[in-house]
């Protein structure tokens, strides 16, 4: 079946779910009508079987609507807001620092920059040495500068507290960094742990369940992801205050957003061809495509044994899946695939391609935009995300059928408000640890996490491992640790006080979409 006879015939969500449905006897139909045994070693077989063109129809008619939606908006902030398309210069320091930038008032500044010359309380005792003896005057000075000192200390006691996500490893006692680690880990695999549970549960079980249907709007859950990632980055603008970065363009945000949208809905649409363990551990090869964005993109350079762990995960991630999914090469008697997992493959790829473009493009922004905060990224990203997702669905018309399926089953209520809840809180808990405590922990955190959702996942819903499966995690899980312990080498990982602070040169928009699958 071609692209044209899709679109006449079908609409694409209606045609998977028809092709996902077909029973035996639609299948001796065609057998049938359409083939012989001599036809069949004379016939060309198709490059993808029906379910990955249906797939594939729906990824390029969403790319090509985002990508007409932002043209669009380009064009009319061109006629109507040109102001809003002209790009500023930076004034922020060439060197990226990550104690996070607060906003400053001109007197703060002012303030600042006097220090460089002289004190102000010199300054004020000197006028008041110099000033006439009238003790009124001189009384009114000595208020002023004493409402002066007052000021300066509120405004660095709300600087401290406004930079609570600033944790000063150097500066705390070891147990108090060791509990805070502690809690950033439980936080951290409770969240994602509980995230990927609901995901599975959503994606692949009926409602209610053994009797009912299937939940198949994979959109819906991108849009309530984005729509909660909005109002805590949000929430985080308004209390953190940054400095908005006037260099950049309203719609560089926009080719992050895409492509993060449609890597989110890879990997959702991904679970209804492969298993949730399958897929988990299929995210850990994020390492190869993001090496060859960054070659492309950035012209980055890499380690060795970089390419050695890539290789590694490759090996064990293909043990793993041909043991637990019925990964098998060849073609039926129909020319199709003999397994469909093939089709949840190719998501999975998209998936990395779509998410390691995400993180390389918002690395070379940060790099680009020296006055651009990881806060302001989240919250632009995640607009825009919000608004396109949105559109989607209206535009598929899968809007009103995910309301009428949410309302009508009420299981499902408590699993979307979890399932946002859980988003939301892990990655807040994101910005937190590897701001604090480098890429280095939070990836092993992040590491443990992978081995507690496929735990889960096969106790809960029944997914076997053989032992070849077995061995591959092994072999995966291997070669991330070696990677952590290369990449810490030479480096104290948690510092207390008393120890010698290491400098951290850890890009954080890179770790989080190195591990994090949302």
């Amino acid at each position: 079946m071609d692209f044209l006879s899709l679109a006449d015939n079908f609409h694409p969500s209606r045609f998977l779910d028809q092709v996902l449905d077909d029973d035996g006897d639609n299948v001796s139909h065609h057998y049938n009508d359409a083939i012989t045994s001599n036809e069949l070693n004379t016939q060309q077989r198709p490059l993808f079987s029906k379910t990955a063109e249906a797939e594939l129809y729906l990824l390029a008619t969403n790319f090509l609507l985002y990508v007409s939606l932002v043209i669009v908006s380009i064009i009319v902030a061109k006629i109507y807001f040109p102001e809003s398309l002209e790009r500023g210069t930076s004034n922020a320091p060439r060197t990226r620092s990550y104690s996070y930038r607060m906003a400053r008032s001109q007197d703060d500044e002012d303030q600042e920059d006097s220090s460089f010359y002289g004190s102000d309380v010199e300054d004020d005792d000197d006028d008041i040495l110099d000033s006439d003896d009238d003790p009124s005057e001189r009384l009114a000075q000595q208020q002023r500068q004493q409402e002066k000192t007052v000021s300066a200390t509120t405004k660095e006691q709300a600087r401290e507290n406004t930079n609570f996500l600033d944790l000063q490893q150097g500066t705390l006692s070891r147990l108090q960094v060791i509990r805070r680690l502690v809690f950033c880990s439980l936080m951290l695999n409770m969240t994602f742990v509980l995230w990927g549970v609901l995901q599975e549960r959503m994606l692949t079980r009926r409602y209610p369940r053994f009797t009912g249907e299937y939940f198949t709007y994979s959109y819906a859950l991108v849009f309530t992801n984005r729509f909660w990632t909005v109002i805590m980055s949000g929430m985080l603008l308004m209390y953190l205050k940054p400095r908005f970065s006037t260099s950049t363009i309203v719609y560089e945000y926009s080719f992050p957003s895409i492509s993060n949208m449609l890597s989110s809905w890879c990997q959702y649409e991904a679970l209804r061809y492969v298993s949730f363990p399958a897929t988990t551990l299929f995210k850990s090869f994020k390492l190869a495509p993001v090496m060859l964005m960054g070659k492309l993109l950035g012209n980055k350079s890499y380690p060795a044994y970089d390419y050695l762990v890539a290789l590694l995960i490759g090996i064990g991630i293909t043990m793993f899946m041909t043991s637990t999914d019925d990964l098998s090469f060849g073609h039926d008697y129909l020319g199709g695939e003999v397994s469909s997992a093939w089709t949840g493959v190719m998501l999975l790829c998209l998936y990395l391609l779509f998410d390691s473009f995400t993180s390389q493009f918002q690395s070379r922004m940060f790099q680009r935009h020296r006055d651009l905060s990881m806060v302001e990224m989240m919250f632009a990203t995640s607009a825009y995300s919000t608004v396109l997702s949105f559109v989607t669905l209206v535009h598929t018309k899968e809007l009103y059928p995910a309301l009428k399926f949410v309302s009508t089953h009420s299981e499902i209520h408590l699993h979307f408000f979890l399932f946002s809840m859980s988003s939301t809180i892990g990655q807040l808990c994101i910005f937190f640890t590897v701001k604090n405590f480098g890429a280095v922990v939070f990836t092993l955190i992040m590491t443990c996490r992978i081995l507690l959702s496929i735990a889960l996942s096969c106790v809960l819903y029944g997914h076997e491992v053989s032992a070849t499966g077995f061995f591959g995690l092994i072999l995966v899980m291997a070669a991330v640790i070696y990677r952590i312990r290369r990449k810490a080498q030479g480096s104290q990982l948690i510092k207390w006080q008393g120890m010698e602070d290491d400098e951290k040169a850890v890009e954080l928009v890179q770790e989080w979409h190195e591990h994090v699958d949302m």
